[in-house]
């Protein structure tokens, strides 16, 4: 009995030393992509799961504005590069100006700081529409996209003027979350789009209380939630519709139950289960 549960364990031990092993071995680099006015930004927690899982210097974040500095985060003692400048006027342009600044950013980071030519991404929110419109404009060059309670179907709260004024000077991006907007634009740019061979978009979804609970970065959770709730008449994340993040094409893979919005980019469960979906 004792051999049989020793062997138990020893199975047991070897099975998820393979299962971390089959998770790191990543064949492309990892871009990750901020959402509406990089106001909801990944946490160290979060950063640490990508670095440790694609390796140190193979993770790479944009921020999009005109700003191209490059630098070099540290996390966990390992480097993760970052491009452009980390404020608050990232992510506030329409979605073909941001996706202009991630294919000039991305080339960049190509040619001088060996970004891998097949990429994987993970996207929060806006940053999902930013990366779908990104394949189109290079197609063959995104191996994998994990969305982050992106809005596939819009979310109402672009339409409410009292929404607009949680992202002052954001009107441009706000426009084109718009639920009209972005069926037009889901009809322009279906999904999967040109993805290298074999890459798959994979959808991950939150869920917020926010009348109790979630605040946010500038309390927008808390009256997203609300707004939603009361106003629309349907459950979320507090900024994006229960129903907007899946989409028919893409494969929908985890909701987190317990993590709103923000939180989506802070937590390092969400991170690990992202990087299970990527090549």
């Amino acid at each position: 009995m004792r051999k049989l549960i020793i062997l138990l364990i020893s199975c047991c031990f070897f099975v998820a030393v393979g299962a971390q092993a089959a998770l790191a071995a990543k064949s492309n680099d990892l871009v990750l992509v901020h959402g509406l006015s990089n106001k909801h930004q990944w946490s160290d927690g979060f950063l640490k799961v990508c670095v440790n899982t694609w390796g140190s210097g193979n993770v790479y974040i944009l921020y999009l504005n005109s700003d191209n500095t490059v630098s070099t985060k540290i996390v966990d003692g390992k480097n993760i590069i970052t491009i452009g400048k980390n404020d608050f006027s990232a992510g506030d342009d329409y979605v073909d100006a941001q996706a202009g600044l991630m294919a000039e950013k991305i080339g960049l980071l190509q040619k001088s700081y060996g970004l891998s030519s097949q990429i994987d991404i993970i996207a929060h929110s806006m940053g999902g529409l930013v990366s779908r419109r990104y394949i189109y404009l290079k197609p063959d060059t995104v191996a994998g996209l994990v969305t982050l309670g992106t809005p596939h179907h819009g979310s109402p709260l672009a339409d409410d003027m009292d929404w607009g004024a949680f992202f002052i000077g954001a009107e441009k991006a706000v426009e084109n979350l718009k639920p009209s907007w972005v069926e037009s634009f889901n009809i322009a740019y279906p999904i999967p789009g040109p993805l290298y061979s074999g890459g798959k978009i994979s959808t991950i979804r939150g869920d917020a209380d926010g009348f109790i609970w979630e605040w946010g970065v500038l309390g927008e959770i808390y009256a997203g939630w609300n707004t939603l709730t009361l106003l629309h008449g349907t459950d979320s994340d507090g900024a994006v519709p229960k129903a907007s993040p899946l989409i028919n094409g893409a494969t929908h893979v985890a909701d987190f139950w317990d993590y709103d919005h923000y939180e989506l980019v802070r937590m390092s469960a969400v991170a690990t289960k992202a990087a299970q979906y990527l090549p």
